[in-house]
């Protein structure tokens, strides 16, 4: 184990974090929030306190660390005495270097604000939604896979009947009915998600109107033209 965790400090008097509070519970990523919590020293000495943001993104496209230090700010006490803390958060505290755009996003979505004395010490949570004011254009391809399709918020809605049309053919091609046919074409559905859908067009080519190639640029053109 860690002996000290990340913004640890020695002191020799004692700090309690009340009254957390954030600017806004919702706003876009351009205007940020203001993060604030009143600090006390309850010990019988003066001390300085180094209050710390950390921000946890609770759904993203792409892994991220648990816990990102994001603003802190120090806060001289004497003993018994009460000062706010206010900690501004910009686009950069909620945002991630995404590979595939090639340089630094948001996403929609909901955010911890966790406020402490160190990463292994938090005092406070807020929980903040963020509305991301980026127009990416999709990354989707001819490789992509069905769960890509699906988790694109382009692609879901040219992908997802056809999607639907094959696993019904193939349920179909299966002989199932009834209440197996139901449980049958979620099977299917599931086992096709991470195959390229250039493949799955290959396994269920009968089915479509195109060749397999045709219709994958045909879904892709409808993406990139949105």
């Amino acid at each position: 184990p860690v002996l000290f965790p990340f913004g640890y400090g020695l002191s020799y008097t004692t700090f309690t974090y009340s009254n957390p509070r954030v600017s806004a519970t919702t706003f876009k990523d351009v205007e940020g929030v203001v993060v604030s919590v009143d600090v006390t020293n309850t010990g019988s000495l003066p001390g300085k306190e180094v209050v710390q943001v950390y921000v946890h993104d609770r759904k993203s496209t792409l892994a991220r660390p648990p816990k990102e230090l994001k603003g802190f700010a120090k806060v001289e006490l004497q003993p018994g005495e009460t000062k706010t803390v206010s900690i501004p958060l910009d686009f950069r505290a909620f945002a991630f270097y995404h590979p595939g755009h090639q340089r630094w996003i948001t996403e929609d979505g909901e955010f911890d604000i966790l406020i402490g004395a160190s990463s292994a010490d938090i005092r406070c949570t807020q929980t903040v939604t963020l509305q991301s004011t980026l127009r990416l254009p999709s990354l989707l391809n001819r490789e992509s896979t069905a769960r890509e399709w699906m988790e694109d918020p382009l692609g879901r809605p040219v992908f997802e009947p056809v999607f639907r049309q094959i696993s019904d053919e193939m349920r179909r091609l299966m002989g199932a009915s009834g209440p197996e046919s139901e449980g049958l074409g979620m099977d299917v559905m599931g086992m096709l998600m991470d195959m390229p859908i250039l493949s799955i067009f290959y396994f269920a080519q009968q089915a479509l109107p195109q060749t397999p190639e045709e219709m994958v640029d045909q879904l892709l053109s409808q993406v990139h033209s949105n």
